[in-house]
């Protein structure tokens, strides 16, 4: 399936979810990454839109170990903020902190947790089209690890080149691993 009427079908099936189911694969997704002991890293994760896995108390959790970096974007470019608990509004309603901006190449993340609109058993990542996150991981050698909701996963994503597969996939039934 071409990717822009894939990220239309994901999106509908994320619609149709409520909010309670939203919540409880977003609390049993954070639950499984907290159990991976992730300590003494360099972390990079998102703040999660509405349509994505929550990561409001993940990062909480994983600031208490380690060091959280989350995303800043301005115009083309995404740069990476120690989180340090206080967030502003910034690009697309997402909440990001404030801070100094930081390269990829500055911070060098150990770990990104990513978001996604679809992956397939391949582990290849589908994200909203923008290509900040395809860029990012061109200039970062890191463990990914994508965060979904179970109706995220689908049979095929036709990946191009430049498309970077994820090392991990966690949703609320499976962890998915290479």
């Amino acid at each position: 399936m071409d990717k822009k009427p894939l990220r239309k079908e994901i999106a509908a099936r994320i619609a149709a979810m409520s909010a309670t189911q939203k919540s409880a694969e977003s609390q049993k997704v954070a639950h499984k990454v907290a159990s991976f002991g992730i300590t003494g890293k360099k972390v990079f994760i998102y703040n999660a839109l509405p349509d994505e896995v929550d990561t409001g108390k993940l990062i909480k959790t994983l600031a208490a170990d380690n060091d959280v970096y989350l995303p800043v974007v301005d115009g083309e470019d995404m740069f990476l903020v120690k989180y340090g608990g206080k967030t502003v509004k910034g690009a697309f309603g997402i909440s990001e902190p404030e801070g100094e901006r930081l390269t990829t190449e500055e911070v060098a993340p150990d770990i990104c947790v990513t978001p996604l609109r679809a992956f397939d058993g391949e582990l290849n990542r589908l994200g909203r089209g923008k290509g900040y996150y395809d860029r990012f991981f061109a200039a970062c050698d890191c463990e990914k690890i994508a965060l979904a909701f179970d109706c995220q996963k689908t049979d095929k994503i036709n990946a191009d080149a430049h498309d970077v597969k994820m090392d991990v996939v966690v949703t609320a039934s499976e962890t998915y691993r290479k």
